[in-house]
């Protein structure tokens, strides 16, 4: 299909032109308005010598723009959908919006020509954004479908982070988040975004870095200065148009003695520094080395050439000795971010291959392997956020949650009254939390009995919720919940009365016992899972008689009910009244929700239910 080119000026220009690189001629553009142009272009100017190192984006040519003796040049690229992009299903949310798993894309009829004045519209659009959909993003990506000639850019929205250099503040409220938005990143050239980009993870870094106001480091804020950290992601600053902006050093500095070093160009893909780490919170200040700047940063940067020293050193203890010391630490910092990433269109929503394609570019946020990428006329191999944070980060692009229901060892609580095959459009008891689930627009896949348990089973979904009551695990089953909860899963895990529940025994949760007498659980902890909560009918399930320390229980049954440790339906010394039937924990980067009954939680909608997904989907 032949793409439209359109132009728009702010003064009308005698002629544009635009030549198809591809193809070895030009194409003029006619006038379509007042100072707009426009073409169609060939398909082949963008699909002639197209390879998989391309990433569906094709240089397309120089657009010549005469005005009387005046010629400016722009280059041009363009989208390129093929088969290797994966279908998605777009969903309506409103008037307007629209999205599918890892993109929204929300139109904004009064989006301005000028990207000045689209910035001061950028408040407006997210909290559009926020108006339908839950407050539970760190980031928002803002790509926007018409493309302006400014730079991309990242911005803290709030900091409650000390020791890295920024004051304490809070504007979430500008941008409507109720207090989660951590940051924003601007893509005014669509076409230069794609979420597993070395330039993606610049611009989040920016929401922590590099505001470091002392020398020899505050000269080239917000970047770092020439010197060895340059070679990281953050790069060095270079002044555009009186501006500072990022600078890809592309070399590996090999010493020569006496403080100077030699320029070896390089090639290999970027990780954050050590010091970069710290800032971000991923790394702790004992493993950060030491680092060096040159005094002299007006030198030319020429591969095989020489930089001369001096140097001065520089290391995290003197970030700690102007700032203090990051607070939280490492130990103690969020690492794993949600990302919503919003295509703002203007004239239109987006068509179902724009969606296609850009939510394939928003999914690549969450690479777990290197990638070929390309930024312009960069191509090159991109490493994933985890990797390029030392091991520490991550970050998940989907908008609703992926949910799997693990009734595999339903024992017939979760697809009563089915006895097999096992339907999910068809009656069943866990029917009523599946589809509510499937209301609030998350997906949710129910697993039948039996199915084996597998790491890349799981490593599609955001949360677990785990039905038990019959058959055990093997223990390459629970190996494959515990490497997907340590990396940040969260896992529903209701238990009932099921005597060899070896995934609750590998967590450290112990459950005995039948409830009997008023079987209300009723009596709460303060916890964000049980705000607003009122009493709830326990049903027949079972009691908790242990957990490790790092748990806690947040819900008792009432003084009325008891723990039927012997199914004797009296009640017995040694048998505990009241006894624990909700807890939470957290496992590595991953949490643990644990409750004793299934049957309460298909009462909804409810409290317990609301709070507990925003709990997950909390830092």
């Amino acid at each position: 299909m032949a793409p439209t080119l359109k132009v728009k000026f702010d003064a009308p220009p005698t002629s544009v032109s635009l030549h198809l690189d591809a193809l070895g001629s030009n194409l003029a553009l006619a006038p379509a308005g007042p100072n707009l142009f426009s073409a169609v272009v060939p398909a082949a100017a963008l699909t002639t010598g197209l390879g998989a190192a391309d990433v569906n984006r094709k240089f397309i040519g120089h657009l010549q723009v005469t005005t009387g003796a005046q010629v400016d040049q722009y280059n041009m690229f363009g989208d390129v959908l093929t088969a290797a992009v994966p279908p998605v299903t777009v969903h309506p949310v409103a008037a307007g919006i629209q999205r599918s798993d890892h993109l929204v894309n929300l139109r904004w009829p009064s989006l301005a020509d000028d990207f000045a004045t689209v910035f001061t519209q950028i408040g407006a659009i997210t909290q559009s954004f926020f108006a339908h959909f839950d407050d539970e993003y760190d980031f928002v990506h803002l790509v926007f479908e018409r493309s302006y000639p400014s730079n991309r850019g990242g911005f803290a929205t709030r900091n409650d982070v000390q020791g890295i250099g920024l004051p304490v503040f809070d504007q979430n409220a500008t941008y409507g988040s109720a207090g989660r938005l951590t940051g924003i990143v601007v893509f005014p050239i669509p076409t230069l975004y794609d979420g597993v980009s070395p330039s993606t993870f610049h611009e989040i870094g920016h929401r922590w870095m590099v505001q470091l106001g002392f020398p020899p480091l505050q000269a080239a804020t917000p970047h770092w200065p020439i010197s060895d950290l340059a070679e990281d992601i953050m790069g060095y600053s270079i002044v555009v148009n009186g501006q500072p902006e990022g600078g890809q050093f592309n070399y590996t500095l090999s010493p020569l003695g006496n403080g100077n070093y030699q320029l070896i160009a390089s090639s290999q893909p970027k990780t954050f520094s050590d010091l970069a780490q710290y800032l971000m919170g991923m790394r702790p200040a004992a493993q950060v080395g030491s680092h060096f700047v040159f005094d002299n940063q007006a030198q030319p940067l020429v591969a095989g050439g020489t930089l001369a020293g001096p140097v001065t050193p520089v290391s995290v203890n003197d970030v700690i000795a102007h700032y203090g010391p990051r607070v939280p630490d490492a130990a103690h910092a969020q690492k794993c971010f949600r990302v919503a990433t919003v295509l703002v269109t203007r004239d239109a929503l987006a068509t179902g291959d724009e969606m296609r394609l850009y939510d394939f570019f928003a999914s690549r946020c969450a690479a777990t392997a290197p990638a070929a990428y390309t930024d312009g006329f960069i191509h090159g191999t991109a490493l994933p956020f985890s990797t390029v944070t030392g091991g520490a980060g991550c970050l998940d692009p989907r908008i609703k949650r992926h949910v799997l229901v693990d009734a595999s060892r339903d024992g017939g609580v979760w697809w009563f009254p089915q006895a097999g095959p096992f339907l999910p459009g068809a009656p069943h008891q866990g029917k009523a939390l599946a589809d509510h689930l499937r209301s609030l627009g998350h997906s949710v896949v129910e697993l039948p009995r039996p199915t084996v348990i597998t790491p890349a089973l799981l490593a599609d979904f955001n949360l677990v919720i785990r039905v038990a009551g019959n058959g055990a695990y093997a223990a390459p089953e629970i190996a494959a919940y515990d490497a997907w909860v340590n990396a940040g899963g969260g896992l529903l895990l209701l238990a009932e009365h099921h005597p060899g529940d070896g995934l609750a025994s590998h967590f450290g949760l112990t459950w005995k016992g039948i409830t009997r007498g008023q079987r209300m659980l009723s009596t709460f902890a303060p916890h964000p899972i049980t705000v607003g909560v009122g009493p709830l009918f326990y049903g027949a399930g079972s009691g908790l008689v242990a957990h490790p320390p790092s748990a806690s229980v947040i819900g008792r049954l009432s003084a009325g009910t008891f723990l039927d440790l012997n199914d004797d339906a009296i009640k017995e010394p040694g048998e505990p009244a009241a006894p624990a039937g909700l807890g939470v924990m957290r496992v590595g980067k991953g949490k643990i929700v644990f409750c004793g009954d299934s049957n309460l939680w298909e009462q909804v909608p409810q409290p317990l239910t609301r709070n507990t997904l925003h709990w997950f989907a909390s830092p």
